[in-house]
């Protein structure tokens, strides 16, 4: 049986579930919010694990051979912000939820897309360049500081222009509206608050400009590259998430960055990653990779079939190490 963890919003997840009818094939998804009301049982010294659903209690242990790790819900989403409890009552009670979930690593013989742990080690943007520098990836200049001077020099260094972006989640969530913090252009002009600098560590990068933008979705050994151009006469803005008028196009890679993508995303112990590059004069950078990254809108935009491929690895089907 094929377990699949995530939350009832998250649309993506109907592409998979829904392919995976059309083959029939035996699944099992929790909207681990709905655990709240369901239950889950962890039975010891001998090992008994039971998740609750719609009303029945479902033993786990020699059934569930794999599970897709989809961005699992909290405690409180399904209630209004005004009938939450505080800030510190929730990260108790999601901390409780968490660590009960790990029960889960336990099971035998369980193909995770992609493992929690894994997921949440790769989440750091400081390890991603690393790793990716490493293994011969290039990347931008880079400094990550909350010192007033030393992003100062950088910025003077790199000639007065400069890439300013957040260090992990870029979203900042408010009981009123939720902010996305977006990469930005960043000079000397703008470095002129210290103490909002010091207040937390930044990635500061190198300005590749002009550029060519492309996402790079990893699923075991299958590789879909799609290229990001404008609809427009004028060229995408630095983040392209901030523009709408976006066309996105299968396309093809150097083999030497295809081999990349793929060895990156094996040597860090992943099934999936979503990886962003740019392009310019010929050098492909690495950016960031995002081991929970969406990609339903790149299926119906730019035909990828990556749901097809998710699913032979759900059905612990070794995806043949081809482009797309």
């Amino acid at each position: 049986m094929i377990l699949i963890l995530s939350n009832k919003w998250d649309v993506t997840v109907d592409f998979v579930v829904r392919e995976l009818r059309n083959r029939g094939a035996q699944f099992l998804r929790i909207n681990t919010e709905d655990l709240v009301r369901d239950g889950i049982e962890v039975h010891l010294p001998e090992f008994r694990l039971v998740l609750g659903k719609t009303g029945q209690a479902i033993e786990l242990q020699n059934q569930v051979k794999s599970i897709w790790y989809r961005r699992p819900g909290k405690a409180f989403d399904q209630l209004p912000q005004e009938q939450r409890p505080s800030s510190a009552i929730q990260q108790f009670v999601n901390d409780q939820w968490y660590s009960c979930l790990e029960a889960l690593e336990l099971l035998p013989g369980i193909r995770w897309i992609n493992h929690p742990k894994h997921n949440d080690r790769m989440e750091s943007k400081v390890r991603q360049l690393h790793l990716a520098s490493q293994l011969g990836f290039v990347i931008p200049r880079t400094l990550i500081s909350n010192s007033y001077t030393a992003i100062t020099r950088f910025c003077n260094d790199e000639g007065n222009n400069i890439v300013g972006k957040s260090l992990y989640a870029p979203l900042i969530e408010e009981p009123e509206q939720d902010y996305f913090i977006f990469s930005n252009i960043v000079s000397n002009c703008d470095l002129n608050e210290q103490a909002g600098l010091q207040v937390a560590p930044t990635i500061f990068q190198q300005l590749i400009s002009p550029k060519t933008d492309y996402r790079v979705t990893v699923v075991g050994g299958r590789v879909f590259p799609v290229r990001l151009t404008s609809k427009s006469e004028s060229p995408l803005p630095l983040d392209w998430r901030t523009q709408g008028n976006v066309s996105y196009e299968l396309c093809d890679l150097p083999e030497s960055i295809t081999t990349l993508c793929r060895e990156y995303v094996k040597q860090n112990e992943l099934y999936f990653g979503a990886i962003d590059l740019v392009e310019f004069d010929g050098e492909f950078y690495f950016l960031e990779i995002n081991p929970n990254g969406e990609w339903g809108w790149l299926e119906k935009s730019a035909g990828v079939r990556i749901t097809e491929a998710i699913c032979d690895l759900l059905q612990n089907e070794d995806a043949a190490p081809t482009i797309r």
